[in-house]
């Protein structure tokens, strides 16, 4: 009897909670405004126009790869469940290493003139996220969540990332990714800004309210079914008691009879 209680109560609830929905919002993603690298040593040479970014150090080589993207005009409306990603297609690593990501607080430049030399001057913070780069034809992912989160907080219109080598790992710590200037047949692997985040959907108070008044009905018809079971159980225990009484009175009667 309790199952049979409890199963149309426990439904209830459910549905109950079912009017506050949490759904993973459809990811929205954006582009770079710009991307390029800086390189020690060529620290004259801007590199804005290449299909490709680089990430290096190593003998004879350091790069600093650099991106700036809008995020005035992001739909996404932050909470505790917001992230932020960046995403860049790789296809070429030297040998494995370790990337992380900065945050430029710079947002002056633009990549037809952005050296090592003029970079060189630009604050940036400490990394908030590394990533393992050892594969190649595949996406890698970092998490820029409190850096876009500091700097929407802050008013910035604009936000500028930086990629830099922290660890070599073993041989020349070098990989290439894909850039915004790409064809248009690769222009899917571009770099990306990738905000997703819970969002709730609640139903009408009006709604809500007829539910719990549904599930306290439930409630208290579950609870006297359940105390009026247990007063039928209990008088069919006396009875049957009772009966099993009177017929042991009665046999004795009877056994008495016959032995007289």
């Amino acid at each position: 009897m309790k199952h049979k209680i409890l199963a149309p109560t426990i439904l209830l609830i459910l549905f109950v909670s079912s009017s506050l929905i949490s759904n993973a919002s459809e990811p929205e993603t954006i582009m770079p405004l710009a991307d390029t690298y800086v390189d020690a040593f060529s620290a004259d040479s801007p590199f804005g126009d290449m299909d490709y970014l680089e990430v290096s150090d190593y003998a004879s080589g350091l790069s600093i790869i650099t991106l700036m993207f809008d995020i005035s005009k992001v739909s996404h409306v932050f909470n505790a469940s917001s992230e932020v990603k960046l995403r860049l297609y790789c296809f070429y690593v030297a040998s494995p290493h370790i990337v992380g990501i900065h945050w430029c607080v710079n947002n002056t430049w633009n990549e037809e003139n952005l050296t090592f030399v003029s970079f060189s001057g630009f604050y940036r913070t400490n990394p908030e996220d590394v990533v393992r780069v050892d594969s190649i034809d595949v996406w890698y992912e970092w998490n820029v969540t409190n850096f876009v989160r500091n700097a929407v907080e802050e008013n910035y219109e604009k936000i500028t990332l930086t990629l830099e080598v922290k660890d070599t790992l073993e041989g020349p710590a070098r990989s290439l990714f894909a850039s915004k200037d790409q064809t248009p047949q690769d222009r899917e692997y571009s770099p990306q800004l990738v905000f997703t985040y819970t969002e709730t959907e609640t139903n009408s108070p009006d709604t809500i309210i007829i539910v719990a008044l549904g599930l306290t009905v439930t409630v208290a018809i579950g609870f006297l079914a359940y105390k009026l079971s247990r007063r039928h159980k209990t008088k069919t225990r006396h009875h049957k008691a009772r009966s099993k009484s009177h017929l042991r009175r009665r046999q004795r009667v009877d056994v008495r009879a016959v032995t007289t």
